[in-house]
């Protein structure tokens, strides 16, 4: 079941990349207001998913999830048939509901199904598929753009056909770890997690506020292409920093598995940050691949932070509430992506060296207060 919760939340975002490609592709419609059709989408996520995680708490995670498969499937399929400006908005508005179902509700079940030795190697595998997904997503976007350029229609009812996919792997090999209808009992302790949860936020926040700025990267290395050649050694360079990142994200999973999630959580923030100002410094012409030696183990640390978050996160919320904390992943992602690609196309045009410094300086605070917090929770 651990595999397939994988493989589904790879294969759907798989297509939510892909359709960030064709959306303004298909849409006959000025920028800002394609801009604005897409930010619904992580509004709605980010609004619905406390609900929905409420209700995972109270309702069948399996079934909530297929549910959430199935209107993914039928939303996808249904914005091929429309072009319509208003139709489209609310379509992919909904998208955004069926995004958070299906987060909200893996992100439990994963829970559900691992204990506290092996959660953080689990969930860097989610961390992985979930990332892996959306880098493969935007590939496949620009492959079905070409292979449709005429028939954009078709390109959206092919996606439609990855989620029904993974919503037939669902029903066929999801188990429910957790009865639901047990947490009701009087024997099960509602744990409170507020006061646990807060520390972690600021360098959670921190960390996806980033990787929205790291969307635009691709257009800002395009408008530094005079300045930073694309050589052999930049195309390894680039795909070493991807695998160890991959690798990380397990490695790191683990690790937080035997000497505790905050301690590894922190110490893949500091790596993140000396990645970030000696990238930002170094990237002039090039210049960063000199410092690959330094540049890579950071970046290997920096792959410690989603991991190790999410199973802590998974280990304070308990199986009673653990798809109301579980929620906070949609919400966290979906603000964080949204602000972060706000900040990235204002400081992208100041050319490719502030996208880092500019992180730097939101990750610099946030390591600050989260390590106060932990301090003063001991």
């Amino acid at each position: 079941m651990v595999l397939y919760l994988y493989v589904a939340v790879f294969l759907t975002r798989i297509g939510f990349g892909s359709i960030t490609i064709l959306f303004p592709l298909y849409l006959q419609a000025p920028s800002y207001v394609i801009g604005v059709i897409l930010a619904l989408y992580p509004m709605s996520e980010a609004g619905s998913a406390l609900p929905i995680g409420r209700l995972a708490d109270r309702f069948s995670r399996k079934k909530l999830h297929i549910i959430g498969m199935i209107l993914i499937t039928i939303l996808t399929a249904a914005i091929g048939f429309t072009r319509n400006l208003l139709n489209v908005s609310v379509l992919h508005a909904m998208m955004g509901v069926s995004a958070a179902i299906t987060a909200v509700t893996s992100l439990t079940l994963l829970g559900d199904a691992t204990k506290l030795t092996n959660r953080g190697k689990q969930m860097g595998g989610f961390d992985l598929a979930n990332l892996g997904g959306y880098g493969l997503g935007f590939g496949v976007g620009g492959l079905l753009v070409n292979s449709y350029a005429d028939r954009l229609s078709y390109a959206f009812w092919v996606t439609a056909g990855l989620f029904l996919f993974a919503g037939i792997l669902a029903a066929k090999f999801l188990v429910e770890p957790v009865r639901v209808w047990e947490l009701k009992q009087p024997k099960i302790r509602q744990r409170r997690i507020g006061g646990k949860i807060r520390p972690v936020i600021p360098v959670w926040i921190a960390q996806t506020v980033i990787l929205g700025m790291y969307f635009l990267l691709p257009k800002a290395f395009r408008d530094s292409s005079s300045s930073i050649p694309v050589t052999r050694d930049t195309l390894i360079f680039l795909g070493v920093l991807g695998g160890l990142f991959a690798l990380g994200a397990i490695v790191f999973g683990h690790i937080s598995d035997k000497i505790g999630r905050t301690r590894i959580m922190v110490v893949g923030a500091l790596g993140e940050l000396g990645f970030l100002l000696l990238f930002g410094w170094s990237v002039p012409g090039g210049g960063f691949v000199k410092y690959e030696l330094l540049l890579w183990p950071m970046f290997f640390l920096a792959s410690a932070i989603a991991p190790a978050i999410l199973a802590y996160v998974g280990d304070i919320s308990g199986k009673a509430k653990r798809g109301s904390a579980n929620a906070l992943y949609s919400i966290v992602l979906s603000i964080g992506l949204a602000i972060g690609n706000i900040i990235g196309g204002f400081v992208a045009a100041l050319g490719i060296q502030m996208i880092f410094y500019v992180g730097a300086g939101i990750l610099f605070p946030s390591i600050l207060a989260t390590s106060t917090l932990l301090r003063r929770r001991q």
